[in-house]
């Protein structure tokens, strides 16, 4: 008896468990069919932010030249000429003036003379002789040049003092390179010529 009530309870509760899995069938076509889902947007979180557009640059306005008027029988002005850089000189072609003192000393314009002549600067020694003389006769450049360019010893003048008003003696020393050695004298005559003293005449008062 026991046992047939058990198998008559476990019937029931399967026809129970059926019965519900029906249920939920015919149930299910029925929410399916509800409709179709709708999308609803969620807020964003990082809102967008509206860029504004660069602003130009604002441009000063360039001043237009002003245009020339021309009227009729105006003559029309000529532009400015270019300035134009000055040649330079060419050194090779450059000559330095004979550089001499101006001495109005009588002794001084004969100690210069003897100077140049020590050096063989037969030009520059020409320069202390009046202009009338310079480069003739004993004054000769080319001849004073290879004269005194001659020289072991060159003419050194060891004295010179004025003798009356417009004369000089003086006493010089040289050695010629053919071994002849000279002591010599002489008195030199000068004359004024635009404030200078220049030389006008030499007198040797020796051999030499």
């Amino acid at each position: 008896m026991g046992d047939r009530v058990r198998r008559l309870g476990l019937a029931a509760a399967v026809g129970s468990c059926l019965l519900a899995g029906a249920a939920v069938a015919q149930t299910a076509p029925q929410t399916a069919t509800q409709g179709p889902l709708r999308l609803v947007p969620q807020p964003n979180p990082f809102p967008a932010v509206e860029l504004s557009p660069p602003q130009p640059i604002p441009v000063p306005p360039q001043p237009s030249p002003a245009a020339a008027v021309v009227r009729p029988g105006q003559p029309v002005a000529n532009p400015a000429p270019i300035p134009q850089t000055a040649p330079s000189a060419d050194p090779a072609q450059f000559t330095p003036p004979t550089h001499r003192p101006q001495p109005t000393d009588r002794v001084a314009a004969v100690r210069a003379f003897y100077e140049a002549l020590g050096q063989a600067d037969a030009a520059r020694a020409n320069t202390y002789v009046v202009p009338e003389k310079r480069g003739s006769g004993a004054y000769d450049i080319a001849s004073m040049s290879r004269f005194y360019g001659n020289m072991s010893v060159p003419i050194r003048l060891l004295a010179a003092e004025a003798a009356g008003r417009d004369a000089v003696r003086v006493r010089y020393h040289y050695v010629h390179v053919s071994g002849r050695a000279c002591d010599g004298a002489a008195e030199v005559a000068l004359a004024e010529r635009d404030g200078l003293a220049l030389i006008e005449r030499i007198r040797a008062l020796n051999d030499c």
